[in-house]
């Protein structure tokens, strides 16, 4: 019996392959899956047909289409499957705004230049600022910044953006904010690994200090996870709110130390000053990348700790108000 449902899947693998548009190759060949017990290849199927893919959109191996998984509780693969589908979303979306311009890829990396060049002709060559040096420390706040500022100010109407999706198909609402993340933050590796390199250029050796650089953007990365899904998560609701993102970012920007030192503040200040999160995370940035030191553990170690407590409530209060978001989002 097993033998002819994996006979049933080739034959449905087949029919998907030569029709990637029917929806039948993806329902028929979901089920077929499920019987055979791949039921990884029939969430992967099922992904497909929500979001609109083809089969040149998500590869399936041999391997998958005929192993056998081990039953899993019924909440890690409800979790499994929505990381399939933020992973597979997020793809797509870097893969659209690629097309959508002459460049494509490029622009990924000539954007942060232009934004970047910008702020160093203004501060450093028009109004003098800074002195030797300061190219390097400029860079090593605006870079890590902007992965901050562009994820929450693309993620505060993701949910907004999503109502589409998501009054056709049952989907969390977390799950659009956390694709916003997942695209920028891919894109943002490219930028740091320019920024690595612009520093071994400058004349900055690099130390054994430089692998605290994983942990650092660890715990920025929980950092934005908790701010996007927040600003996400309340917007529907209040919807004015949208208007206060950018002054906000921006207020954050000029308040975290990007283009000037807190060295002359005394202590009293600059313990105030860093109650500022991201202020704190340039701080730990520059320590090893410039400093050629180990960061602050105990602070990095708070910072994370409550992030994640507070992005663990989060996820319990996404939870509750998942039934008033198809509704909220057409008023």
């Amino acid at each position: 019996m097993q033998g002819n449902w994996t006979l049933a899947l080739q034959r449905w693998m087949e029919f998907r392959n030569k029709f990637p548009k029917h929806p039948a190759g993806y329902n028929r060949t979901a089920t077929v899956a499920e019987k055979c017990g791949d039921s990884r290849l029939a969430r992967k199927l099922k992904s497909a047909l929500k979001l609109g893919l083809n089969n040149k959109d998500l590869s399936f191996n041999s391997s998958e289409q005929i192993s056998n998984e081990k039953d899993r509780s019924s909440k890690s693969k409800s979790w499994m499957h929505l990381w399939e589908l933020i992973w597979t979303k997020s793809q797509l979306n870097l893969k659209s705004e690629a097309k959508q311009n002459y460049l494509r890829h490029v622009w990924w990396v000539l954007d942060p230049l232009l934004y970047m060049a910008v702020f160093y002709i203004v501060f450093a060559v028009m109004l003098e600022r800074g002195g030797e040096g300061y190219l390097g420390y400029l860079l090593t706040g605006l870079i890590p910044f902007q992965w901050f500022a562009k994820t929450i100010q693309l993620s505060s109407n993701s949910i907004l953006s999503g109502r589409g999706l998501m009054n056709q198909v049952k989907i969390p609402a977390i799950f659009f904010p956390l694709v916003v993340v997942t695209q920028t933050t891919g894109k943002q590796m490219i930028i740091f690994a320019m920024l690595v390199l612009f520093l071994l250029f400058y004349g900055i050796e690099p130390g054994i200090h430089w692998f605290a650089l994983i942990p650092i953007m660890f715990v920025q990365c929980v950092l934005i996870i908790l701010i996007a899904c927040i600003v996400a998560m309340v917007i529907p609701f209040v919807r004015d709110l949208t208007n206060l993102v950018p002054t906000g970012v921006q207020f954050v920007m000029f308040a975290s130390g990007i283009f000037y030192s807190v060295d002359h503040l005394s202590d009293e200040l600059k313990s105030y000053f860093y109650m500022n999160p991201v202020a704190l995370l340039l701080r730990e940035y520059r320590t090893v990348l410039l400093g050629g030191n180990w960061p602050d553990w105990i602070s990095l170690f708070w910072l994370a700790s409550v992030s994640a407590i507070a992005l663990g409530i989060l996820v319990i209060v996404y939870k509750k108000l998942s039934s008033l978001y198809p509704r909220v989002v057409i008023e």
